[in-house]
């Protein structure tokens, strides 16, 4: 009788802390607040718009140790993408409260900042200086773990996070070719004459081809010992800037990409290899 009221006991102990826990855990707002506030501490404005992104939160569920708390999805973590915006606020100035107001439309894209809502701990990726390594906290301390044997969804949040989703995955030959169109087509269509930008292209596809004709693009997993090592393809192209300069900078890379995923959810990522290259 006294142990299972003392196992009773402890269960609502329990209960009671996992609430306690819940109801101390950040609002939306609130971590916007600290989101703009990473920001802020780098590079000073006054007001920053935060835009939440959802469907990484949910992601984020599929690589969790625990999915689960209780009886509620684990939904720690809030992620927001960080930009300049239009804003108005207050400033005292002489005793007097006076409106300004900040306008910086397209100025600047801080990436993406995921806020802890329990620890209140946030982890701005665009800002480090060594994103990998700030993803590999993030994970030991949010206890994700990649989905093995094959961490196809853990891998696309690593790259999400650490690459900022501008490193596109690419696993076919028709995806390879939008992606060079549109790199070529944005670099030059501003400065020449309207579709002359066709005729680069086409030499750089049909050197591309001639050269790489066995190659088959496709993500790869290797189970190791050290752990699972993944090998997959993304495009680089000219590097665009606004307003656009010329001659374009830059030369259209494939690369192929590697990173060996450990169990205990770490990542060491390996120098990307050059497989086709040509301006």
């Amino acid at each position: 009788m006294r142990r299972s009221f003392l196992l009773a006991a402890a269960f609502l102990v329990f209960r009671f802390q996992s609430a306690e826990n819940r109801a101390t855990w950040l609002t939306d707002e609130q971590a916007r607040e600290v989101a703009g506030a990473t920001v802020h501490s780098v590079s000073p404005m006054e007001c920053y718009s935060t835009y939440r992104n959802e469907d990484l939160e949910d992601r984020l569920l599929d690589v969790r140790e625990s999915p689960i708390v209780g009886k509620r999805i684990n939904n720690s973590v809030y992620f927001y993408r960080v930009a300049s915006h239009y804003c108005t606020y207050v400033v005292d100035e002489g005793g007097e409260p006076v409106l300004y107001v900040e306008a910086s439309f397209d100025c600047c894209d801080y990436g993406t900042v995921a806020v802890g809502r329990g620890t209140r701990k946030s982890y701005w990726f665009a800002g480090s200086t060594k994103p990998g390594e700030l993803f590999n906290e993030f994970a030991r301390d949010e206890r994700l773990r990649p989905d093995l044997p094959k961490p196809v969804k853990f891998v696309s949040l690593y790259r999400d996070l650490v690459w900022g989703g501008s490193n596109t995955e690419i696993v076919s030959l028709g995806q390879l070719r939008d992606s060079v169109e549109q790199s070529f087509k944005s670099a030059y269509s501003f400065h020449e004459r309207a579709n002359s930008w066709h005729r680069k292209l086409d030499i750089w596809w049909k050197r591309f081809q001639s050269e790489k004709q066995s190659l088959k693009l496709e993500t790869t997993y290797e189970s190791t010992t050290d752990g699972i090592v993944v090998r997959g393809f993304s495009f680089t192209g000219f590097i665009l800037t606004r307003p656009p300069i010329w001659p374009p900078k830059g030369i259209p890379k494939l690369l192929q990409w590697t990173l060996l995923v450990n169990a205990d959810g770490t990542v060491e990522e390996h120098p990307a290899k050059v497989i086709y290259s040509a301006p």
